[in-house]
């Protein structure tokens, strides 16, 4: 060969296979060095990629090298004659990217598709079409299938080489791609939980920004069993009772006025919340320079809240003030809640001594007293009927209108003012008291059902607790017989946010119930526990969704999900679903896109106290339950 042969070579242009393949070399060299770049490895020696058809040869060459470790595979397929079904082969690196030992398979079209997953062979199969049809590379992502049932992922370039400006066969460049599928479903997941992953609605009381009292004992119960520290529970009522004609609206502004002024007394940094209507809790831990004063900062607090003149509806107004101071080691036997009910006590203590503002215990209360004590009150509010049936209305979204009413609970304080039960309900549930509880209110709320016409549907609530008295539902049929109520136009609630105690006695509750010709709801459902487990062994036909799943429902991500899907699954259960603190219209019409039936809230009406004549009631849904948690006094 002289030169001029080597110059006519030189000049011969490559083929179609021979550009693919160049096509097919650089992309393979490029997805190697983006796999080493995300897999953190530092490369020392780099090629910079070019044009292969430059007719750079030196450069060519390194990025050939550089696909060969990559260790790209390709299939190629190349039409036969007339009526010929062309030769199909694939490389060694394919063959075991598919999990099959190099020259074990014989390939056939039918064979090879019959390696991809079953999902997506049809979407492989119109890639393939779309890029032998346009005449154009084109590329797509699948899963292969290998013998031992492992799952690959698998990317491909599809080459199309043609002869005469017709389309003669097909060159696909694949890769492993497994590692990078799952970094990318990693990081798509982490985006999504970052997404979805709201603010803990639960953990702050939205009228006052403060903590609630479930935070308040969790973090006493943290510091009891590491470092000790100080409770202070301040107790605050109005000096007068306040006028009937005060609204809902008007006790919330009064509530936040006295945490914006508890938040200026104490400072920042420190814990203090909403812990009780008309309590508030601050923590202090031995580190806090004011730990060792701090009776001195519950006086002033007293001194503070006593001399201040709050506003409602333009008239000024003043609040008894009492506080109990509790300190406690490190490692004491004492919970949270026990220490808060010390402080409560401590508060109630200093309030009926005039000559004492602030009581001060050096170490929790005996176990036997403070239980002695907790069981005294419990039982005298309700020998004393110190309790308040209150009514919200329900409203029924399918025909737009109110039909049922929920009956609410207040304890009515010293000066006789109805105010939210949740830290008596929590001392009832937690000393064992609550079944008397229950049973006044079944009692009362029957006696008022039994009173109206009973044209629609009455439901009552009953704590999970009391299910382990085994004499209850004897005590609710004969509350039925005796007051005259149609059992068929009843509902018991579970309130679900309460453990039920006992299974057995829970289900045997349910059953007879429901052998009564009574319906059986869950209340407050999503908080409590093993929620899925009851649908499954307790004959529901209401669920109503917890409200702190519905009251940022427009604006987060996660409830909308949480509650469409909880929605769909009780559809398919055949249980109707309710909503609880509806407070918008747009709220409403996106729980009626999913499917919901009933809504409850400030969008349908603040409760109000029974008053109202018989006939204008046509339900009337009787519960005792915890008051919302966005509100404070509500």
């Amino acid at each position: 060969m002289d030169l001029d042969d080597i110059l006519a070579l030189a000049e011969t242009r490559p083929s179609p296979l021979e550009l693919a393949r160049a096509r097919r070399v650089a992309r393979a060299a490029q997805s190697q060095y983006d796999l080493a770049l995300a897999e953190g490895y530092k490369i020392m020696v780099d090629a910079d990629l070019v044009d292969p058809l430059t007719w750079d040869v030196d450069e060519a060459t390194r990025v050939a090298r550089a696909a060969q470790l990559a260790k790209s595979g390709t299939v190629t397929w190349v039409a036969g004659g007339r009526g010929g079904l062309g030769r199909l082969s694939w490389s060694d690196e394919m063959a075991m990217i598919f999990g099959h030992a190099p020259g074990t398979l014989r390939l056939t079209p039918e064979t090879l598709f019959g390696l991809v997953h079953p999902v997506d062979a049809g979407r492989v199969r119109a890639a393939v079409r779309t890029a032998w049809a346009r005449c154009r590379p084109g590329e797509v992502d699948f899963r292969v299938v290998q013998p031992g049932g492992s799952i690959r992922h698998v990317h491909c370039h599809l080459e199309i080489t043609t002869c005469e400006g017709e389309p003669s066969g097909i060159v696909v460049t694949g890769e492993d791609v497994t590692a990078l599928e799952l970094a990318r479903q990693e990081r798509r997941r982490l985006a999504i939980r970052s997404r979805m992953l709201g603010a803990d609605l639960a953990v702050l009381d939205a009228l006052t920004g403060l903590p609630n009292r479930g935070y308040v004992i969790d973090e006493v119960d943290r510091a009891r069993r590491t470092t000790g520290g100080v409770l202070v529970v301040v107790a605050t009522e109005p000096a007068t009772r306040l006028p009937d004609a005060l609204t809902d609206t008007d006790r919330d502004r009064l509530t936040a006025a006295v945490a914006q002024l508890l938040r200026t007394v104490v400072g920042p940094g420190v814990t203090a919340g909403l812990v009780g209507s008309g309590l508030w809790g601050v923590l202090l831990a031995p580190a806090d320079d004011r730990a060792e004063a701090a009776e001195s900062l519950a006086a002033r607090i007293v001194e503070t809240f006593r001399n201040h003149l709050f506003g409602v509806r333009q008239n000024t107004l003043r609040l008894t003030t009492s506080a109990g101071v509790v300190r406690f080691a490190s490692g004491v036997p004492a919970t949270g809640f026990d220490l808060l009910v010390d402080g409560e006590h401590a508060a109630r203590d200093a309030r009926r001594d005039t000559a004492a503002a602030v009581v001060v215990l050096d170490e929790p209360v005996a176990d036997a007293e403070r239980m002695a004590r907790c069981r005294s009150r419990i039982r005298h509010a309700v020998s004393a009927n110190r309790f308040a049936l209150y009514a919200q209305p329900i409203v029924d979204l399918s025909l737009n209108q109110v039909t049922r009413h929920e009956i609410l609970l207040r304890v009515r304080s010293d000066t006789g003012e109805p105010v939210a039960p949740v830290a008596f309900l929590d001392m009832a549930e937690r000393v064992g008291e609550i079944l008397m509880v229950d049973k006044w209110v079944v009692d009362h709320a029957l006696a008022f059902v039994g009173r109206g016409a009973q044209t629609s549907h009455y439901q009552v609530n009953i704590s999970g607790k009391s299910l382990a008295d085994p004499g209850l539902l004897t005590f609710v049929t004969e509350a039925i017989d005796r007051h005259g109520v149609k059992p068929e136009r009843l509902t018991f609630e579970i309130t679900e946010t309460a453990l039920i105690e006992n299974r057995n006695e829970a289900l045997a509750f349910a059953r007879g119930i429901r052998a009564a010709g009574c319906h059986l709801a869950l209340d407050d459902f999503g908080t409590g526990y093993g929620a899925l487990a009851h649908l499954k062994y307790l004959p529901v036909d209401l669920v109503k969704i917890d409200g702190t799943f519905i009251v940022d429902l427009c604006r987060s991500p996660a409830d909308q999900a949480v509650v469409s899907k909880l929605v769909e699954l009780c559809q398919t259960l055949g249980i109707r679903v309710a909503a609880e603190y509806v407070q918008d219209d747009a709220t409403v019409e996106r729980l009626k896109s999913y499917g919901v039936d009933f809504a409850q809230g400030y969008w349908t009406g603040r409760p109000e106290p029974i008053t109202v004549s018989r006939d204008e009631v046509q339900s009337v849904e009787l519960e005792l339950r915890f008051p919302p948690r966005h509100t404070a006094l509500g």
